[in-house]
């Protein structure tokens, strides 16, 4: 190898900068090193008037649906996945889109009801579950809930090859605490 990949090879710099560092030579100054390659930048400090934008997720118009079927149609079309289902307070499977199994989504709706009611009484003062996803070998489900008091118990699940991302699962909660009383 003919070059110094590194980008400083000033031996007389790195021995003053390794004894410093060491604490041999606390007051050294290198005066006559080679220029760094490398850049220093002061800490950023945010601008007193900088406005606090709403993200997008905050601003996007929310849907008027009657029925759970436009709901799930819409929550298909927006996270993309392969399928939805939603569940009631006991566990059963009350509507699904998507590619739906030939058994249903029965014993799966009734599973994730009961995982997300168990981990609410886990840790009680960190409040009620709002998301959780399940990851196996070639699927994600992603159980979302609102955070209203009349939707309490009810979970909308997704099922996809990816979990879903923190944007999509808040306009999900965002848009059924918004519809939740209608769809009732």
């Amino acid at each position: 190898m003919t070059t110094n990949p590194a980008g400083l090879s000033d031996i007389d710099a790195a021995r003053s900068l390794s004894r410093r560092l060491a604490g041999l030579d606390t007051d050294a100054v290198i005066e006559d090193a080679a220029p760094t390659p490398y850049l220093r930048f002061a800490p950023a400090e945010a601008a007193a008037d900088a406005a606090v934008s709403e993200s997008p997720a905050e601003t996007e118009p929310l849907n008027d649906f009657n029925r759970w079927d436009e709901f799930l149609a819409w929550g298909l079309n927006r996270t993309r996945s392969s399928a939805v289902f939603a569940i009631d307070p006991q566990g059963f499977v009350i509507g699904s889109s998507g590619n739906v199994p030939p058994d249903g989504f029965e014993g799966a709706g009734a599973e994730l009801s009961y995982v997300m009611s168990q981990a609410d009484v886990m840790r009680t003062e960190m409040g009620t579950l709002r998301a959780i996803t399940l990851e196996f070998a070639s699927l994600h489900i992603t159980g979302v809930r609102a955070d209203v008091e009349e939707a309490e118990g009810f979970v909308l699940a997704f099922v996809d090859a990816e979990a879903l991302d923190d944007v999509t699962r808040f306009q999900i909660s965002r848009q059924l605490e918004h519809s939740f009383s209608v769809l009732l």
